[in-house]
């Protein structure tokens, strides 16, 4: 009997269980409409509960009347009351600045931006595509105080790059990862005589913003995590999974009326069997020219300049009557033309649940052309182009590089014993066809072609990696994360030479000019196919001590094929209150640089503006046998000491503040030297060098400097805020930098024949340390109300200084200056969305040359400065561009 009454009794409450009981079903996106995979989803209460899978599906059975409770970290908690529905479909608002996840420089738990040992820019797409900027340096360069990459006018094909720093410290010491893999550097050295000068950088144009969900930016020396560049920090485009079809059109245009841009980006994502995601995005730029050319100060400077008299062949006369025509004297200084077209995916497949084990590969193909003026040539500085243009008083020699940038990434990712494995094989290229246009070889007279091919540079690379990493919680401390791995890679440089008549002597019996003008082609002798290899390991361990402390550290060696090891190592901790307001964090580390294949295997021969002139100058690579006869040594790696260390601090869950301090020591640091010139005597080696070279001057690379960089960065962010029926959102950030170059390495032969100045001059000191803004200050703010939002934005820049390579008095400080941006939005629909705003509203330019030597009359006493007035604008140490206002219009279709 009590048998049966027990089943009895087991059986009604059963039955009464199952009745409240409810399966529930659920997709949970954030506000893009994209899934969330891990949404922790709880009944309240209980211990019952489950998580969501890849694609943000999830299935629980729950009390019909009780309550869901959704959380993940970077997104706001949310409750769900059951109701007795049995589909529960909901968006988790992003808690946006604060609380977002970050991957760089952390391969353990998840962290934010304000939980990290180490400063972390966490910057959403959607910020950088409000700045109004078409392609991804230029919207770095607008929201990131830190970062800057100011487009250069008549720098060769610099002009299609953009230069790009961080941290105060040039190209070749930022990292750019994609999808947390190593991204290809681009075949160009920056040779001009403008910042980077000497470097080697990514290619940040080749990736479109369109294709990316977000970009994170490590402030950090991160060499003993990464690798190699990683000195002044880490670049991580994190490309999307998926998005609903888009169609996103833009047109801008300057207030002069010039400098039209116009863009078309298109994309969309799927599911693949409910296993995996594909995304794909297109995308289309298309830049005209601007033009911001001073005019010539006078015919007497310009006589004076280029030795004219009422006796020379061209005479003062005749000067005055071309200047009458051509006040500029033919010159452009501004934007160049320029095309891109780009495509790229994102895709992964899960081949296993239960392990999961998923196949993934992403990549990008980019094909960019252009052309950008360069120096124009009039009658009395080239003659006899008459011959081949007819009628015309000057011709204006364009570079016109064909550009390609591919990318392609491999992987598979499994767990096995709770160790996550990562097995890689990233490939990228960047190849540079150079071609000049309207130029003209002077020895080959009336036979000389307009157009020439001038040769290719070519870098690519194949990296392999292995990456293994574990998270333990059932320890007696909070967690304990283990990384460790490998990485092999391989590097290949190409040089290919022109064709004849860009480098060839058309009458070598006559003494005249050779080589197409602006930029000479490459000759069979400069024609090299260059390799290395080198192996990575690495260890990297994060303790938690608990829920407060943490502590961390990693080890590298490196081993290269051409210059040998280097074993880096970095420490860093991070200590916050319980109630997760207030964090102190702090790094140390050491670091490295090897020398690029570039910087190794580079030569050209360019034409460019120095206080001698202008001249034809020569870059000998590193393994040239001539260098050794100068004494120069082969190149060694860079060595670096990092020194780090801020506060976080959470106001509410709508504000927080961090501020970090760093030092940054670069010893034996690479630099493109200056122009050795002749010394008169045929028997000098630097004589016998340049003859042999049939150049006026030549330049080399070498460990010549040893650098200190400290900075101070700030960002105050806020998102929420209430005002009104609508929210404010937005940040304040700067930063505040200085490097400094503590002392030269120059090798005994360039001390005992006093080379020192020509090698490494005052302009050469004050390019590293002064020719960007020491100060740079980003405020935003971003209001949005129903269907309508607002965006405004002020840069400030730091003054820049210049300083002539013999003679103070030449010197020269641009003051420093505020833009202002300003745009409107409006949602048509969930579908449309319309913005039309200005750049630069109040139409700053930098300083003139009239404005900075105002008491010298308005020029230089070197008149090879402003090139007697063809340069209005500094044209070296330029701030944020020459564009002034532009305005533009943007127009989304979501489907």
């Amino acid at each position: 009997m009590k048998k049966n009454i027990l089943i009895f009794i087991f059986t009604v409450l059963s039955t009464v269980f199952i009745f409240a009981q409810q399966n529930i079903t659920g997709t949970v996106t954030d506000d893009d409409g994209n899934p969330i995979p891990g949404v922790n989803v709880l009944e309240e209460g209980t211990s019952n509960g489950t998580s969501t899978d890849f694609d943000g599906n999830y299935s629980l059975s729950a009390d019909k009347n009780g309550i869901l409770v959704f959380s993940f970290i970077g997104y706001m908690t949310k409750e769900e009351y059951i109701n007795g529905r049995s589909k529960i479909d909901l968006s988790l608002r992003s808690s946006q600045f604060l609380d977002e996840v970050i991957i760089v420089g952390s391969r353990g738990k998840p962290r934010t931006s304000f939980d990290s040992p180490v400063p972390v820019d966490n910057i959403k797409i959607s910020e950088l595509q409000g700045s109004g900027k078409g392609v991804l340096d230029q919207q770095l360069m607008f929201k990131v105080p830190s970062y800057n990459a100011t487009e250069q006018p008549i720098s060769d094909a610099a002009a299609h790059f953009s230069p790009a720093d961080l941290r105060g410290l040039f190209p070749s010491r930022t990292l750019v990862l994609v999808n947390g893999k190593r991204k290809n550097a681009s075949a160009l050295v920056y040779s001009y005589v403008t910042p980077g000068r000497g470097e080697v950088g990514v290619d940040m144009k080749s990736i479109p913003s369109a294709a990316l969900e977000r970009v994170e930016i490590l402030r950090d020396g991160a060499a003993a995590q990464y690798g190699s560049d990683a000195v002044a920090g880490v670049v991580n485009l994190v490309m999307k999974k998926t998005s609903d079809p888009f169609v996103n059109t833009s047109y801008s245009v300057t207030s002069q009326g010039d400098g039209e841009q116009y863009q078309i980006e298109a994309g969309f994502g799927v599911k693949i069997a409910d296993k995996g995601y594909a995304n794909f995005t297109l995308n289309y730029f298309d830049q005209k020219r601007t033009q911001r050319a001073g005019t010539i100060t006078s015919v007497a400077d310009e006589a004076n300049y280029w030795g004219i008299s009422d006796t020379t062949p061209f005479n003062t006369n005749d000067l005055t009557a071309f200047l009458n025509r051509n006040p500029s004297a033919g010159f452009q200084v501004g934007l160049p033309d320029m095309t891109i077209a780009n495509f790229s995916y994102n895709v992964g497949y899960t081949l296993d649940e239960e392990t999961q084990t998923e196949v993934y590969s992403f990549g990008a193909l980019t094909n960019r052309n252009g052309s950008a003026p360069q120096f124009a040539r009039v009658p009395y500085w080239v003659s006899g182009f008459e011959q081949i243009y007819p009628g015309q008083d000057f011709f204006l020699a364009e570079m016109a590089p064909q550009i390609k940038d591919n990318t392609f990434s491999l992987g598979l990712k499994t767990v096995f014993n709770e160790w996550n494995f990562d097995l890689s094989t990233t490939m990228g290229q960047n190849r540079i066809d150079y071609y000049i246009t309207n130029s003209f070889n002077q020895s080959f007279g009336a036979s000389s072609p307009s157009d020439f091919y001038n040769g290719a540079h070519q870098f690519s690379h194949i990296v392999n990696n292995l990456d293994i990493v574990r998270t333990f919680e059932n320890t007696k401390i909070e967690a304990l994360t283990v990384a460790f791995g490998a990485e092999h890679r391989t590097e290949r440089f190409v040089t290919e030479a022109g064709e004849f008549a860009s480098y060839g002597d058309g009458t070598p019996d006559v003494d005249d000019r050779t080589g197409s003008e602006s930029f000479g082609g490459f000759k069979p002798e400069n024609a090299s196919n260059d390799y290395r290899n080198n192996l990575g390991i690495y260890t990297d361990i994060t303790a938690d001590i608990s829920e407060s402390f943490l502590i961390g550290g990693a080890l590298r060696f490196e081993n290269y094929s051409d210059f040998g090891s280097n074993i880096s190592w970095k420490i860093n901790t991070r200590w916050k209150t319980k109630n997760d307001k207030l964090s102190i964090r702090g790094s140390l580390s050491s670091g490295f640089r090897a020398p690029s294949l570039h910087q190794v295997f580079y030569t050209a021969i360019t034409t460019t503006l120095t206080v001698d002139g202008i001249q034809q100058n020569g870059i000998l690579n590193n393994s040239d046998p001539a260098l050794r006869a100068l004494g120069i040594p082969r190149l060694v790696a860079e060595t670096t000491f990092n020194v780090g260390g801020g506060v976080t601090y959470r106001i509410n869950r709508n504000m927080g503040i961090t501020a970090d301090v760093y030092s940054i020591d670069v010893n034996d640091r690479i630099v493109l030297s200056g122009q050795v010139t002749p010394t008169g005597d045929p028997t000098n080696p630097i004589d016998q060098t340049l003859d042999q070279i049939n150049v006026g001057s030549a330049g080399f690379f070498l460990n010549a400097i040893n650098t200190n960089t400290q900075g101070v960065d700030i960002v105050f962010s806020y998102n929420n805020i209430e005002i009104g029926e609508g929210s404010l959102g937005g940040s304040i950030a700067a930063n505040f930098n200085k490097t400094e170059v503590r002392s030269t390495n120059f090798p005994n032969f360039i001390e005992d024949n006093n080379l020192g100045n020509a090698i490494f001059s005052r302009e050469d000191v004050s390019r590293v340390e002064t020719w960007r803004p020491r100060q740079k200050i980003i405020a935003s703010a971003n209001y949005k109300i129903n269907r309508f939002s607002t965006m405004l934005s002020f840069m400030n820049y730091g003054e820049v200084t210049y300083r002539h390579p013999n003679d103070p008095s030449n010197d020269a400080t641009y003051g420093a200056k505020t833009l202002t941006d300003l745009s409107f939005s409006y949602n048509f629909s969930d579908k449309i969305n319309f913005t039309v705003g200005a750049n630069n509203l109040f139409n700053v330019f930098p300083d003139t040359f009239a404005e900075a030597y105002s008491e010298n009359g308005g020029v230089p006493n070197d008149r090879n400065l402003d090139f007697v007035g063809r340069f209005q604008y500094p044209w070296q140490t330029t701030q944020f561009g020459l564009d002034g206002t532009r305005l533009f219009t943007k127009l989304n279709f979501n489907f």
